[in-house]
């Protein structure tokens, strides 16, 4: 691991503008134990920024105490010559760790003004927010006392998040539906520019005051890993893999994603069911963990499929990259970016109609999709694939045409230069 002990400095007098992005989505433990780091590296697009600084400000709440310690300063990892990734602590100082609240608020205090010092220092002309509740008001806050310009990145539909579950997408920052929504409708409204990976999203901006032509989308193509954008066709096999998940290729449902609550991965538990029952000896892979796999296991074992389920945890994107290419089909409850990367591999996939996921599949063209919730039509999608492997390839086959098409990351990388120009010649900084 390479840290700093201090904060990153750079040519401020280059004409290029440089960019700070709050990022809670990943440490920079996980994204190299999964091979993310192009979904880091790539922010720069092509040099367009001089330099970009992603700061996730409460990180060691999620690294292991092998990675960094809990409390404390801040750790400064210097990635490359334009990347510089910032892991902030869940508490100052050791001493005060019965004193969560205070020990949390006190730390990302210290972290705000060392963030707005390097803003002025180096001259930072862009602050970018990774969400519109927590790192929205830390990123609006730092724009506003520096006179960056302030944009959000929006990682989600919170209001289905809301809707769906009946807690703040943010439970364990936020208590209270009403209050989320009182800072996305404070926040919004503020950005000199929002950005959505698709067009649910940015109705769910626009929904809670965003303006309509301060909108873009941002797609996922230019975040993801090499490995997902190969021709399947010229993809080998790793055997040992799948021995060691004990799985054997083209016999296994596939699900990518978190197991919590918002993303049902026990839907999917019953649909595997319902498969077997109609006769199909296939295994069911959770790559992923959360909080849920207790439960699943236990769905398991009362449905009688318990020795049929894998759960081997996250994986890398080689890794990955094998599974969604030897899925027999993938099962999709509500994935994110994961969902691209199934497409990318030509993988046979059948998902609910909820968020984005009806842009990229399209039942009869792209794969299947199915009503919400409906455990019973994705079972009977799932097994139309099964009945018909040349329907199957076919769907994989358009699937992978589709995300190409929308994911394509040079074209990807030319819209968002453009969007940042655009941000950069509004106005000047305050």
């Amino acid at each position: 691991m390479s840290a700093g002990v201090g904060e990153t400095s750079c040519d401020a007098s280059a004409s290029a503008p440089a960019m700070l992005i709050l990022d809670a989505s990943y440490t920079l433990e996980i994204i190299r134990e999964r091979g993310l780091e192009n979904s880091v590296l790539s922010r720069d697009l092509d040099g367009f920024f001089r330099h970009v600084w992603t700061v996730h400000p409460m990180a060691s709440l999620l690294t292991s105490d092998a990675w960094a310690p809990r409390y404390g300063k801040g750790n400064w990892h210097q990635l490359s010559d334009r990347h510089t990734f910032v892991e902030g602590k869940v508490g100052r100082f050791g001493g005060l760790s019965r004193l969560l609240p205070v020990n949390f608020l006190l730390s990302q205090l210290l972290l705000f003004l060392q963030l707005r010092r390097l803003i002025r220092r180096e001259r930072i002309a862009i602050v970018r927010a990774g969400d519109p509740l927590y790192l929205g008001i830390f990123g609006w806050a730092l724009a506003r006392s520096t006179g960056a310009r302030f944009m959000i990145r929006v990682n989600g539909n919170n209001d289905k998040v809301r809707e769906n579950t009946g807690r703040p997408a943010y439970a364990r920052l936020f208590r209270s539906i009403e209050v989320e929504k009182r800072i996305e409708r404070f926040v919004f409204p503020r950005c000199d520019l929002i950005a959505a990976p698709n067009q649910d999203n940015v109705d769910f901006a626009v929904g809670n005051g965003a303006r309509a032509d301060r909108v873009t989308i941002f797609r996922y193509g230019n975040l993801l890993a090499q490995e997902h954008l190969r021709d399947p066709e010229q993809r080998e096999c790793d055997t040992e893999f799948f021995k060691s998940l004990r799985v054997t290729p083209g016999k296994y449902l596939l699900s990518v994603g978190r197991l919590e609550a918002l993303k049902h991965p026990e839907d999917l538990m019953q649909v595997f069911a319902k498969v077997r029952a109609a006769g199909h000896d296939l295994d069911l892979v959770y790559a992923g963990d959360g909080s849920m796999r207790a439960d699943l296991t236990a769905i398991a074992d009362k449905l009688g499929v318990a020795e049929h389920v894998r759960f081997p945890g996250n994986q890398n994107q080689q890794q990955l990259a094998q599974l969604n290419s030897f899925a027999t089909a993938v099962l999709s409850a509500l994935t994110g970016r994961a969902l691209s990367e199934s497409a990318l591999c030509g993988a046979p996939i059948v998902a609910y109609d909820l968020d984005w996921q009806g842009d990229l599949v399209e039942t009869g063209i792209t794969g299947e999709l199915v009503p919400f919730r409906s455990t019973e039509a994705m079972a009977e999608s799932v097994l139309k694939l099964l009945n018909d492997p040349d329907y199957a390839r076919t769907m994989g086959k358009g699937a992978r045409e589709r995300a190409l098409a929308m994911m394509d990351p040079e074209r990807l990388n030319a819209h968002e230069r453009a969007a940042y120009r655009g941000l950069l010649m509004r106005r000047e900084p305050r």
